[in-house]
């Protein structure tokens, strides 16, 4: 870890895909899988390759409804032929001879010596026969066997995501079972003597803890298991021992609050003092300048700031770059899509800014991003009215409506 982490002075800031190298070298693989059923594999990890069982389409088969008739030499248009046959889905037909055609469906075998089928719009019908209104060639509206994947063909590579795209597939090609990772062990704790449980009375200046929920959320939202580590009060000692405890039973564990090196912030040194190893990346981000990554036992570690869109945007980069090397799946950064802005932002160029934004409609219709909130770090309003986070590269002043910046929706950054 000290090896990628120590690249970059303790002085200067970090760039994003810096920081990630170094969250990434704390958190080696963990080999261990499972198997599940095929109807409980979406969204886990994929543990190995998933090689082709059999062809697909398993036979050759028609495309569409129509007639199913032999055009290796060529038919012209005006062809009657005779109707011998009917082949629904799931149904072999007759063999064919010249001269002849089957009534056939969308995914029924082409019968045996049948080489295209004509659309249904494309003959005229009597009671017994059809004559064709266009020319037919062999291999016309056929899906053949095979085309689509080949028998022992790598399907799916490890490390990725199962989705319902994956599932399909995988039952087309009989799967009962997946081989995936298991499902990781992520501990979450907060620090901070002014926290106090949703629930608790509030007095003099305390405040209710907003980030260990929110993190909780975003890792059960992902598919892990989400440990709640509870609160420890701004103490090196009280932190230190609920990191060691912590780490004992889990892969991950994350820490919010004390992410910086001023007199209050005491995880790196409980870190330290609890016989891990660790330090405090300074990031060209904003919000979410400050953060510790590291090693206690057998588990990573992550501290985040205390602010709560701080804490978000660092779980967004840093903490799923880890969960993703934890799973042994490549690192692959969210990078959104450009899109215009709908109003000006002001801000000074030096740090890439992640800033809550919805999306709205122009007068002529075309979507744009409006920032909303003032960026503070500590606000959650706008984050909960927004649609997603607007990303403002590092060497950007002063926006203009129309600007483009890139928008991270939502609904795909919370994968995990």
């Amino acid at each position: 870890m000290d090896a990628v982490v120590d690249q970059v002075s303790r002085d200067s800031l970090m760039s994003i895909a810096e920081a990630c190298a170094a969250a990434i070298a704390c958190a080696p693989p963990l080999l261990p899988g499972e198997t599940v059923r095929l109807d409980e594999s979406a969204g886990r990890i994929l543990a190995e390759t998933f090689v082709a069982r059999m062809a697909s389409p398993p036979f050759t088969q028609s495309a569409m409804d129509g007639y199913a008739l032999a055009a290796a030499s060529g038919l012209s248009e005006g062809t009657r032929l005779k109707i011998v046959d009917r082949v629904p889905a799931g149904r072999c037909g007759r063999r064919l001879s010249a001269g002849e055609a089957a009534r056939i469906f969308t995914g029924a075998p082409m019968p045996e010596g049948a080489d295209a089928v004509v659309m249904q719009e494309h003959v005229e019908r009597d009671d017994s026969s059809i004559v064709l209104t266009r020319q037919m060639t062999a291999g016309d509206n056929v899906r053949h066997q095979g085309e689509d994947i080949e028998p022992l063909e790598p399907l799916l590579k490890p490390g990725i995501r199962l989705d319902s795209r994956h599932v399909a597939m995988l039952a087309a090609q009989g799967a009962e079972t997946v081989a995936v990772r298991s499902r990781l062990r992520i501990a979450v704790f907060s620090t901070g003597d002014e926290l106090q449980d949703v629930g608790a009375m509030l007095s003099g200046a305390a405040i209710y803890d907003s980030n260990r929920p929110m993190l909780r959320s975003l890792i059960g939202q992902a598919g892990h298991h989400a440990i709640d580590g509870g609160r420890a009060a701004d103490s090196c000692s009280e932190i230190a021992e609920r990191l060691q405890m912590l780490s004992e039973h889990s892969d991950l564990v994350i820490s919010t609050g004390g992410a910086s090196v001023g007199e209050e912030d005491h995880s790196l040194a409980a870190l330290r003092h609890a016989g891990g190893s660790g330090r405090v990346l300074k990031i060209a981000l904003k919000p979410a300048k400050p953060a510790i990554v590291g090693r206690i036992g057998q588990a990573a570690y992550l501290g985040l700031p205390g602010n709560p869109v701080a804490s978000l945007v660092s779980w967004l980069i840093l903490g799923q770059a880890m969960v993703g090397a934890l799973q042994g799946r490549p690192h692959r950064p969210h990078i959104g899509y450009p899109l215009a802005i709908a109003a000006g932002f002001a801000r000074r160029p030096g740090r890439t800014e992640f800033v809550p934004a919805r999306l709205v409609a122009n007068k002529g219709q075309e979507i744009r991003a409006e920032i909303i909130g003032k960026g503070g770090a500590a606000q959650l309003r706008p984050l909960a009215l927004a649609d997603g986070l607007a990303e403002i590269a590092a060497e950007c002043g002063d926006l203009r409506p129309g600007d483009l910046i890139r928008f991270h929706p939502f609904s795909g950054a919370f994968q995990g």
